[in-house]
């Protein structure tokens, strides 16, 4: 007869409870319970064995035990269901198209999965002057004034052309001066360098359309003396402010800014214009996951090594068990940025997908998912199935009663984390 008193000390004396084990599966009132039902279930049809129940044998059961705990406890995390939403980033599925950032992740109606199209961009106001010979002399040497109203604001720049001044030299220097002011407009000078020819551009730097105008600045000569403003060609308009426009899970909406904000919790930056929908997910931060990435893979890798040292024929079943989740599921697995060695072993090499870790793991869609909980349901509820034994009898196919103390001799042994 089985001596469980030696289980017991040794199990105090040698084995602590891994935390992450703990964290997970302490205080589920109806685990114990469920437990104890799936044991007596299935020792209903399990034959009766007999085995040697070494010290050796005993670390052994425990040890896979305790690591299958831990490898599903690690798997439910990645899942999802122990997340809060401070693991968690926004990444978009096309990020020439839009770029997500979640800035405050504890907003609780921020919704899981966003739909934006991008009809248009937010623009600026953008003039371009006449294109001028870039070696030439148009202006006359003399005193001249550049008038610009920007808003409400009216500037007045004064310019000195010298004799032979060519026209490109006239517009660097006035972009310079403008630049130099920070009056909310930039300026460049755009050379047309087949033709020989230059002109000055003035870019808003406000983008959008204004609130109480159609042009963020205009040009008008009539209040001053010697303005160059119509012979450099400025009040050409080529871009007008404009806001921009996108659908947001097929809603139209519009911003004066490339850049939204949603309930202050996801900035969304516009790129670029899209045929099609472009997807923005919360997926677990690969930074801030790291750690758990670690503690899953340590998990699955200490049943191999479990298996591959154990001096049992049943360590080659328990082998095939482990390995075979992960072999199963290949394809997804090194799509999500982790590596299955020649011995067994996971292990990540480089940056994890997050997109692809996420659909890994997902608690509703992953079959690799499943197929953990399941393996290691299976190593938990009877971890002695890896142990040699000799079958002493048979149950009986035609009526099997549930004994209540088989249970305790060799399923479960000491599921110490619920409570």
């Amino acid at each position: 007869m089985l001596n469980l008193n030696h289980v017991y000390n040794y199990y105090s004396a040698h084995i602590t409870p891994p935390r992450s084990t703990q964290r997970v599966q302490a205080n589920k009132r109806n685990d114990l319970k469920t437990v104890y039902n799936n044991m007596v279930k299935q020792n209903q049809h399990s034959p009766f064995y007999k085995f040697t129940f070494s010290d050796a044998n005993q670390a052994y059961a425990i040890g896979i035990k305790e690591a299958a705990l831990a490898l599903e406890a690690e798997s439910r995390i990645l899942s999802g269901d122990s997340h809060s939403r401070t693991q968690m980033k926004a990444v978009s599925d096309d990020e020439n198209v839009i770029y997500a950032n979640l800035n405050h992740s504890d907003a609780d109606d921020l919704p899981e999965n966003l739909s934006i199209k991008v009809n248009s961009l937010a623009t600026g106001q953008t003039n371009v002057g006449t294109y001028l010979p870039s070696e030439e002399a148009y202006i006359p040497a003399g005193e001249y004034s550049f008038g610009i109203a920007v808003g409400r604001n009216q500037y007045t720049f004064r310019l000195k052309v010298n004799e032979g001044d060519s026209n490109q030299k006239i517009q660097r220097n006035l972009a310079t001066s403008i630049n130099e002011n920070n009056i909310g407009v930039r300026a460049a000078i755009r050379n047309n360098r087949t033709e020989g020819t230059s002109a000055l551009v003035l870019h808003s730097e406000a983008i959008g359309k204004p609130n109480d105008s159609e042009l963020f600045f205009r040009f008008d000569e009539t209040y001053l003396e010697d303005d160059i403003s119509t012979v450099l060609g400025m009040e050409q308009i080529e871009t007008l402010p404009s806001n921009a426009e996108f659908y947001i899970n097929d809603t139209l909406h519009s911003s004066i800014s490339n850049r939204i904000s949603l309930n202050h919790s996801i900035d969304i930056d516009l790129l670029a214009t899209s045929e099609k929908p472009v997807n923005v997910k919360l997926v677990p931060d690969e930074n801030k996951a790291a750690d758990k990435i670690k503690d899953f893979l340590d998990s699955y890798n200490q049943l191999v090594d479990i298996a591959r040292n154990g001096n049992q024929k049943g360590a080659t079943k328990l082998f095939r068990d482990v390995t075979g989740i992960a072999n199963r599921h290949r394809a997804s697995i090194e799509e999500a940025g982790l590596t299955i060695n020649d011995d067994g072993y996971l292990t990540q090499e480089g940056e994890v997908n997050p997109l692809k870790l996420q659909e890994l793991f997902d608690e509703d869609t992953s079959s690799f998912r499943k197929d953990i909980k399941r393996t290691t349901d299976k190593m938990t509820l009877n971890p002695l199935h890896y142990i040699d034994k000799v079958v002493v009898t048979y149950p009986n196919t035609n009526r099997t009663f549930p004994n209540p103390y088989y249970p305790s001799k060799y399923s479960g042994l000491l599921f110490n984390d619920y409570s």
